[in-house]
């Protein structure tokens, strides 16, 4: 079964066969026991503790794994990708493989003898591996909603979309849950891996023994989250959108009702307006986000953007290397969520002129607007340009088609 089938088949499956098929960053270094993953990771904690019907998962901080698990509870490490170096290649063949951007994780869950998770469901599609020890998991499908989008126990506080969710009927209690439909139970030995769909009831409470087990989760972004992250790039061009609305809130009643008309009038306007944004503009418009802000580590190199502009707080240099016969382009990428870095292109000499050109414009500028500027160069040969000046920086896409005229 591929990694797009097993995905979007939504079913929950596993597999049992031995430690060694698993790739070998998954049993090697700090995976070889607990102990050496307590010793070599250093990112963030959380722990949990509780019954099947009830517990409660915090973070945690300022305390060694170790001395955690000694006080008998599950302790969940939230990053160990940092702490398996090879588990990058990995993580980035998955999301090829299943055609989403940059948003796999790997964490590990050790349980102390007696500890586990209560019933709950989570948000995103789980690979789960079963690394050291044995471990006793009881699931169930939802049978309330289908791809619920938040995470959700009736013990504990309610996400922020769960009345969207869960608005036809929801459990009250753990015990409906359980009573509602039979859950089935794996034993997981070392070498064990299933897939999880979000929104599968599972608990891992009262494990007889110590255990260490992986989990991949893919945040893959939902049709919601392209189409809201499309609409702040489209709608943010216009003035109209950004202005404040003041008195929207307020208990003058004419000054409401002036503001509360006037967004009537721009969401009656942006209707005919989103109907017609070709859709992959939502596709590339969300990894461009991504990328700026941080939470995307590559710039996607294989998407062609049409408009761009250059980001003043970004810096460059540009000197001929005559041993090379290139031309030296050293970028220091201005704050953002990352720090400031400094990346280096080898660019042929004769990008001179068009790197010093986009340097000189205080505007948006287009593909098309250079092309015709610099005729000598292939369209193609300014967009590959214009792909790793934005992975360096200085230049940064404009995701969306203009506001214009409806």
């Amino acid at each position: 079964m591929s990694a797009l089938s097993l995905f979007t088949g939504g079913e929950f499956v596993v597999q049992h066969g031995p430690l060694e098929r698993l790739p070998a960053f998954m049993r090697e270094g700090s995976m070889q026991s607990i102990d050496a993953l307590c010793r070599s990771y250093t990112g963030g904690l959380q722990v949990a503790s509780g019954s099947a019907r009830e517990g409660v998962q915090i973070h945690v901080s300022e305390a060694h794994a170790a001395a955690l698990l000694r006080l008998g509870l599950t302790v969940y490490f939230t990053d160990v990708e940092q702490t398996l170096p090879r588990s990058g290649a990995w993580l980035r063949a998955l999301e090829t493989a299943l055609g989403v951007p940059n948003c796999a994780a790997i964490s590990a869950f050790v349980n102390a003898p007696g500890s586990g998770l209560p019933l709950h469901h989570d948000r995103f599609d789980q690979l789960f591996f079963q690394i050291r020890g044995e471990k006793q998991f009881r699931y169930a499908a939802n049978g309330y909603v289908a791809n619920p989008d938040v995470q959700f126990s009736p013990y504990t506080a309610a996400a922020l979309g769960f009345g969207q969710t869960y608005q036809s009927g929801f459990p009250l209690t753990s015990e409906e849950v359980f009573a509602r439909q039979p859950f089935l139970t794996t034993q997981l030995s070392p070498g064990s891996c299933f897939f999880m769909p979000a929104g599968t009831w599972h608990t891992t409470a009262e494990q007889t023994g110590d255990c260490l087990s992986l989990v991949v989760v893919v945040r893959a972004p939902s049709k919601l989250g392209l189409l809201l992250n499309l609409l702040e790039v489209y709608a943010s061009q216009s003035p109209a959108w950004r202005a404040r609305t003041y008195g929207g809130f307020g208990s003058d009643e004419v000054t409401r009702e002036r503001e509360h008309a006037e967004l009537g009038r721009l969401l009656a306007e942006l209707g005919p307006r989103m109907s017609s944004l070709p859709a992959e503009e939502a596709y590339g418009a969300y990894v461009a986000s991504n990328y700026a802000t941080g939470a995307q580590r590559e710039y996607p190199q294989s998407l062609r953007f049409e408009r761009y502009i250059r980001l003043p707080n970004s810096r460059v240099s540009l000197e001929m290397d005559e041993a090379l016969g290139k031309l030296r382009c050293s970028v220091e990428a201005g704050p953002t969520d990352r720090p400031p870095l400094q990346t280096v292109l080898g660019l042929n000499p004769e990008a001179r002129p068009v790197v010093e050109w986009l340097l000189s414009m205080a505007r948006a500028f287009t593909v098309s607007e250079a092309s015709e500027k610099f005729s000598e160069f292939a369209r193609e040969d300014l967009e590959d340009l214009f792909g790793w000046l934005s992975q360096a920086g200085l230049i940064r896409p404009i995701p969306a088609p203009p506001w214009g005229a409806p």
